[in-house]
């Protein structure tokens, strides 16, 4: 690579230099987010790795400034690929796939070393085929922003094109015998590379505030333990639905499911059990809803259901469903067989004109009563 410009090396080290702090600053800050501290060790090899090949022109040990700065080229690639991993999986991940790729290709560099063109054709279509790798992988991160994930995406693209460029020039030239000899447009390539660099290296920070926002998201609206809206989601999300199902004049229904003797549960049994009982009584709801409906849990043992465009026929029958449903579950604590029951209390609205709060009441109204009458049974009340 002619990196015998000394202003372009020393641009892509400082700048590469820059990148790493400021990922590591981050890590600091963000210490369960190990990506970052990848990406950050990715930048600082990186910029070494432009040092040690800039240094052909001062030092004939091809040792260094070719095998060890291409294994290092190799290596910027992977670390990013690593750390898009560590992003997407949020726990340790192996570093057993980096260790094999940089094997695998330290091993032809042995023999290539010494003919500098050969060699960098060969570390030029490994980290094509890194990149463009990577560019299919960050499409699969589903914790990123769609928009982020794009330029991700079409950023890695772009790399894994120009370097599968870059190959293709070196091939044309492999006669020449020293990196100094390509012609001047390979510079182009170099600072293509350094844009790319620079916009790859300037998204990643911005993911550690996505993943702020939707983690804020996550603990504003959504139960940690049974991984449903919470209260405060379930009156966004049923509000909305409501007010659609008002315009339309539709009917709709608003289910409170209670599990009974819960109280006897977790001082029998212990809290651990307790929690086992609601996530399994979660799942049992999220199980028998439509995809527009909405469930939530909105208290200690308490969850809240919204039935969209349901006459009360319908909203019976999944009141029915669920009680049913519940009262087959079982659970099996140290050999002893520990069964569930459930009270369901509800309102079915015929033309959505009530507010939310209103039917919330009401509902809670009929679950007492449902209580107050015995276990595992539901009372549906009606309103216009």
């Amino acid at each position: 690579m002619p990196f015998h410009l000394p202003t372009l090396i020393i641009t892509v080290i400082s700048l590469n230099l820059m990148l790493g702090g400021l990922m590591l600053v981050i890590y600091e800050v963000r210490k369960t987010q190990k990506c970052f501290f990848t990406w950050g060790i990715s930048c600082f090899i990186f910029g070494i790795a432009v040092g040690l090949a800039g240094m052909q022109t001062y030092f004939d040990q091809a040792w260094l400034t070719i095998f060890v700065a291409d294994v290092l080229i190799i290596l910027t690639p992977l670390l990013l690929l690593h750390g898009l991993r560590q992003f997407q999986m949020q726990r340790p991940v192996s570093y057993k796939l980096v260790a094999l790729v940089l094997s695998y290709s330290a091993l032809p560099l042995v023999l290539l070393y010494t003919a500098p063109i050969h060699a960098q054709t060969f570390t030029a279509v490994v980290c094509a085929a890194i990149f463009l790798y990577a560019a299919i992988y960050i499409l699969t991160i589903q914790q990123a922003p769609t928009l982020m994930r794009w330029m991700l995406f079409l950023l890695f693209l772009a790399h894994g094109a120009l370097m599968l460029t870059q190959s293709g020039m070196l091939v044309q030239n492999l006669a020449l015998k020293n990196v100094l000899m390509l012609p001047s447009s390979f510079e182009w390539l170099l600072i293509g590379h350094l844009a790319l660099t620079t916009g790859t290296a300037t998204l990643f920070p911005l993911l550690a505030f996505a993943m702020s926002e939707k983690r804020l998201l996550e603990v504003t609206n959504f139960d940690e333990l049974t991984h449903m809206l919470n209260r405060r989601g379930f009156l966004e999300r049923t509000g909305l639905l409501l007010a659609k199902n008002r315009i339309q004049r539709r009917p709709f229904c608003v289910l409170v499911v209670n599990l009974d003797q819960f109280k006897n549960i977790n001082a029998n049994y212990g809290d651990a059990t307790g929690e086992e009982c609601l996530r399994q009584v979660a799942d049992i709801i999220q199980g028998h809803l439509r995809e527009h409906d909405v469930a939530a849990r909105i208290g200690g043992e308490e969850f809240a259901v919204a039935l969209a465009d349901v006459d009360r026929n319908q909203a019976e029958l999944i009141s029915y469903r669920l009680c049913d449903r519940i009262g087959k579950a079982t659970l099996s604590i140290q050999g002893e067989i520990l069964k569930l029951t459930a009270s369901i209390g509800g309102i079915h609205s015929r033309s959505s004109r009530c507010e939310l709060g209103d039917l919330l009441r009401t509902a809670d109204e009929a679950l007492y009563r449902a209580k107050s009458t015995g276990h595992n049974r539901f009372v549906l009340a009606t309103q216009a």
